[in-house]
């Protein structure tokens, strides 16, 4: 009886140790794709190319800016991208710290800046922070929701 409680133990141990991860890994080559997909969102925003910047969400991406509502869906990035662009964002500059991610689903942080020009006054110089969460699916990895903030206070309402 106790040979076999060993052995039975010494099975549990060896299958489950190895079992490793189940699913798709993520590797080396999602870092690069990850990082491949923010440059062209950069280049998407800083060409003022709103339909290419909401192609690279996913057909439900989020965005959620700071002092506004949530934007969900192609459709309505789009509009987001439209509104800033309209309101003199431009010159967007992003630093990523770090990405990272298991399996299908993934994560960047880092840091921007951007220039906001005012109608009536002069470009204002913005920094903040963001993190992305990214999807794959079909092999291609997507936004899925974006998150950021200012490190300067709300300009005033008009």
């Amino acid at each position: 009886m106790r040979i076999a409680l060993i052995a039975l133990c010494i099975a549990f141990v060896t299958t489950t140790g190895c079992a490793g991860r189940s699913g798709p890994q993520f590797d080396k080559s999602d870092v690069e794709n990850i990082g491949k997909l923010i440059e062209q969102l950069n280049s998407a925003f800083n060409a003022k190319d709103s339909a290419k910047a909401s192609a690279l969400y996913s057909p439900t991406g989020v965005v959620m800016p700071p002092n506004r509502a949530l934007m969900r869906g192609r459709q309505f990035v789009q509009q987001y991208y439209d509104d800033r662009f309209a309101e003199g964002a431009s010159d967007l500059e992003m630093t990523t710290s770090d990405v990272s991610g298991q399996g299908n689903l993934a994560y960047a942080s880092g840091d921007f800046r951007l220039n906001l020009v005012s109608k009536d006054g002069p470009t204002r110089r913005d920094r903040g922070k963001f993190l992305w969460v990214f999807r794959k699916n079909n092999n291609q990895w997507m936004i899925e929701y974006v998150i950021f903030s200012s490190d300067f206070s709300a300009p005033p309402a008009a």
